[in-house]
């Protein structure tokens, strides 16, 4: 039986574009983990590579965040249509089964460990159901990844990237993961003993990414206690390691030199703004503004590089802020800014149903326009023209060359642990990259405004395909069970 496990991708400029970077989709390592051993598996991931599109496979896992559904079921639907059997999974497919089976043969709509093993065994029985949503038994169910078909010609600076836990105790209101996923763990020895005899390493750049990789946590300090034993655990294995965590977890200073010790490098966090309305706007009480300068100072001297993403469009943003943001982050002199995006109502959050409820999302918004870089509702103190121009604006300051020597300038020299100088010079692509979602001239940043990929929007021609419109009443569906596995890295 051969078996195909694609994670799809569309650039945010809409146009033909692959992203290379640090951190990937590592679903389908994860869902290849789970098929059985007389199976010939294959992993793709579009943000990488191509896809090749005349090859044939017995059965075809897609993994796709919302934004990507679209060109998914283009593909999904070719390959039926040449006798292959597809399956949808993650948060979209599961927030959507009834969409989803449309152009789909079986939607997963729980966690993979459960539901991938089932439906391989139905599939080779000639049994496939539509739809499966067996529970979860728990993160210690997740199973070793299959590293070993990582191809890591198609992007040399990807590390290799480990579960250790799954959702977030927290519960902002923007966040796919609020009422839909509990935070849990799994126990230190089988994440150590996976990073031992499991993991393969980067061996391009002569070794120098050797021995290191990421976390792929929402949140891997949503329980300190735990991220401690992790960490002692780590300590003997001499590994170089980044993470993700909120920014409360940094406040601790013996935890913060404890990650250090441990191998810890790189740290993103999603501060999301430094204007106090906004983050009371987004229910995220974890970040208390006043702290950050401290923080930020503290993490970096103790060897670990942060980062921060930023968000624009929420409620509480105004045109003064946005315009005077450049200047709050160069007060804020040791400020890392890897990502920015506008925020985003994903259909199954709390954001979402608030929108919704006082009709302030934008008419026409499709499935392919919740990517995190296309406003899709109205601000309450703001055009939707004026949110775009200031995310226009803070792209090109923000990943700007000056900005970037900057940031070598002011971080480079603040310690001498190992790996740390080869962090900060690797960042610097991260930085840049903040240009990338603005560089198609064309784009409007506006749902409803904005044309889907033209080899997509032929192809949906072609086949008869309509997008997916998600403003109506009723468009958030039943409640589902979530699916963070076959998404959450996506």
């Amino acid at each position: 039986m051969r078996i195909a496990i694609i994670a799809t991708y569309t650039h945010p400029t809409r146009l033909r574009i692959k992203e290379p970077s640090i951190m990937q989709s590592s679903v389908p390592e994860l869902i290849a983990g789970l098929c059985p051993e007389h199976a010939e598996v294959e992993i793709f991931n579009e943000k990488e590579a191509d896809l090749p599109l005349d090859r044939h496979w017995d059965l075809v896992f897609f993994s796709y965040l919302h934004s990507y559904y679209e060109h998914t079921k283009v593909l999904s639907t070719l390959f039926r249509q040449r006798g292959m059997t597809t399956v949808a999974g993650g948060r979209h497919a599961s927030h959507f089964p009834d969409d989803a089976a449309k152009y789909f043969d079986a939607v997963i709509t729980a966690e993979p460990e459960s539901n991938v093993p089932a439906l391989i065994a139905d599939f080779e029985k000639g049994e496939l159901k539509p739809r499966y949503s067996l529970p979860s038994h728990g993160a210690a169910a997740i199973r070793p990844y299959r590293y070993e078909l990582i191809d890591f010609t198609h992007n040399k600076v990807r590390l290799p990237g480990i579960e250790a836990s799954r959702g977030c105790p927290f519960t902002c209101n923007f966040c796919v993961l609020t009422g839909h996923e509990r935070y849990r763990f799994r126990p230190v020895p089988e994440v150590i003993d996976e990073i031992q005899t499991r993991m393969r390493w980067n061996p391009n750049f002569l070794g120098l990414m050797g021995d290191a990789f990421v976390f792929l946590d929402n949140n891997l300090g949503g329980s300190p206690k735990y991220l401690r034993a992790l960490c002692e655990a780590l300590i003997p294995l001499k590994k170089t390691w980044g993470c993700a965590l909120t920014f409360n977890v940094l406040k601790d200073e013996s935890l913060v030199k404890l990650m250090a010790k441990a191998g810890c490098r790189y740290v993103y966090t999603g501060l999301e703004s430094l204007n106090p309305d906004s983050i009371k706007a987004m229910n995220k009480g974890q970040n208390k503004l006043s702290e950050v300068d401290a923080v930020i100072r503290r993490v970096f001297s103790a060897g670990i590089l942060l980062s921060f993403g930023l968000i624009v469009g929420s409620d509480g943003d105004t045109n003064e802020y946005l315009h005077r943001l450049p200047e709050y982050l160069a007060d804020l002199k040791y400020f890392s800014v890897t990502f920015l995006g506008i925020v985003c109502p994903y259909p199954e959050t709390p954001f979402f149903r608030e929108l919704q409820a006082e009709d302030r999302l934008l008419p026409g918004t499709t499935s392919r326009d919740y990517d995190g870089y296309t406003l899709c509702h109205r601000p309450k103190q703001m055009h939707a023209s004026e949110v775009v121009e200031h995310f226009q604006r803070l792209c090109h300051t923000l990943g700007s060359l000056p900005n970037v020597a900057r940031h070598y300038a002011s971080k480079l020299m603040m310690s001498d642990l190992p790996r740390y100088k080869q962090t900060i010079l690797f960042s610097g692509p991260e930085i840049v990259s903040i240009r990338n979602p603005v560089k198609n001239p064309a784009r409007r940043y506006i749902a409803g405004l904005d044309a889907i990929e033209a080899w997509d929007a032929e192809q949906m021609a072609r086949l008869g395909l309509t997008p997916q419109v998600l403003t109506g009443p009723g468009t958030a569906g039943a409640r589902p069970t979530p699916a963070p596995g076959l998404a959450a890295h996506g």
